[in-house]
């Protein structure tokens, strides 16, 4: 039996498209892999179809003690017990080899984060856009990253040996994704799978924004992301060290 798989997934107002999700994400697990849902308060469905899935001993719903997406996926994260640990949003659709494929990349011991491709759809999945690598100029190298970050949160997954470095999450408002991504390719190797694996939805309700952010938000969240990491690399330079070896 393969090690096992943690889906950390933050969940908020979910009702329209969050079962459709799970079961897409459910269909490829092991008995000994779990999707980690840590649960914002709601005002809709959201948790009476999420504690729908009870049964399945698979899944495991937590209550976000805080508030806001960088704290919800940390809380999820929190809570993980697997060896790999994938970023699930709550609206997307998961293709039938996305696990697969992401843990072949895993087999390479260097290998430390693994990002893939996704296409846009509009709110029936009607494909928008087939390439977000496409859009974002995809690369796995750290400094092109840090410069302009070109994967999104839901195409990423990282080795949960690197939890107590990722954790606590510096970044407030948003661009965990950004942040998990620098940080554990610092510490390892990051690969890139020019496939698309997910469905990414787009809608009103999106966290992930549908435009730039503004500048003056972006030199702040790199001045965040090198200040951590600088700092958890000078907590953890025994591990540092290890994995440049």
């Amino acid at each position: 039996m393969r090690k096992k798989v943690s889906i950390a997934m933050a969940v908020y107002n979910g009702e329209k498209y969050i079962k459709e999700q799970i079961d897409s994400i459910l269909i490829q697990l092991n008995d000994n892999d779990e999707v980690v849902i840590s649960y914002d308060i709601s005002t809709d469905n959201t948790l009476n179809i999420i504690n729908s899935y009870a049964s399945d001993k698979r899944v495991r719903v937590i209550k976000n003690p805080s508030k806001g997406v960088v704290r919800n996926f940390e809380n999820a994260v929190k809570h993980c017990k697997g060896e790999y640990i994938f970023y699930a949003d709550q609206d997307d659709v998961w293709s039938k080899e996305k696990v697969e494929t992401v843990l072949e990349a895993f087999h390479d011991p260097k290998v430390t984060v693994v990002i893939h491709d996704a296409c846009l759809t509009d709110n029936e999945l009607n494909i928008t856009h087939p390439s977000t690598f496409k859009i974002r100029n995809g690369s796995p190298n750290v400094v092109h990253n840090f410069m302009r970050l070109s994967y999104i949160g839901c195409c990423l997954a990282f080795k949960s040996e690197l939890k107590n470095v990722v954790l606590p999450i510096p970044t407030v408002s948003r661009s965990h994704d950004w942040w998990t991504g620098t940080i554990c390719s610092v510490f390892g190797k990051m690969v890139m799978i020019d496939k698309v694996l997910i469905h990414h939805r787009q809608h009103t309700d999106n966290a992930t924004p549908h435009k730039r952010p503004p500048f003056s938000y972006q030199l702040s969240v790199r001045w965040i992301i090198l200040f951590n990491t600088i700092k958890r690399a000078f907590k953890y330079r025994k591990m540092l060290i290890k994995s440049i070896k």
